[in-house]
């Protein structure tokens, strides 16, 4: 949920990408909101979970760093190409772990194919949009769609865990979407009305 507020600040530091108030006040409601869902586990003690946040706030400034990086570096790179070549990378880099830590039980036919149903709908199709949105509307933008994964993590967590929604999660979910229309700028905009053509004037009445 942090990586917005990263790639918004990098893109304003680096691309001097400039940020309106609503804007900023996006960013900040949508990482409270996420505030808001972790507050409770927020403890390097036992039952905290604090470490994880951390190590994840890591993974998010690199991600907003990737993002604009993407925008000054691979503008005119057909988004295939892009979401192709981070595939094969991440593969490569990762198939010595994938030796190492092989299981001691080889997965099921039916594990195998949810893997290959996340790698080509969650991962790979979803790279292709990502790649085509930087290109469009800018890695400042585009990464505000990360509020929304504290979200589905509630959800799956809830349907395939059996984990509980309080109250408090879902405000968390109010305020996370608040922040996301804010930070994209559609706060406020009006649907444009398509607007019929005037019927076409004869000759004799004109």
């Amino acid at each position: 949920g942090s990586t917005p507020l990263f790639a918004a600040l990098i893109a304003y530091f680096w691309l001097k990408d400039r940020l309106s108030a609503p804007r900023i006040a996006g960013l900040l409601i949508g990482l409270g909101g996420v505030v808001i869902l972790v507050w409770d586990r927020t403890s390097f003690g036992d039952g905290g979970s604090l470490w994880a946040p951390l190590a994840a706030l890591g993974a998010s400034l690199s991600y907003g760093i990737a993002a604009n990086y993407t925008k000054v570096r691979l503008q005119n790179v057909p988004p295939l190409v892009s979401a192709t070549g981070s595939m094969v990378a991440a593969a490569l880099i990762l198939l010595p772990l994938v030796v190492a830590y092989w299981p001691t039980v080889t997965p099921s036919l039916l594990s195998w194919l949810f893997v290959i149903v996340l790698g080509f709908v969650s991962t790979a199709f979803a790279y292709l949009l990502y790649f085509r949105l930087i290109s469009r509307v800018g890695p400042a933008k585009t990464v505000t769609v990360t509020y929304l994964i504290p979200l589905f993590g509630m959800l799956w967590g809830t349907i395939f865990l059996g984990e509980k929604i309080t109250l408090s999660m879902l405000a968390a979910t109010a305020v996370i979407l608040l922040g996301t229309t804010l930070a994209n700028g559609r706060w406020g905009k009006k649907i444009p009305i398509a607007t019929p053509a005037p019927a076409p004037v004869s000759p004799e009445r004109a």
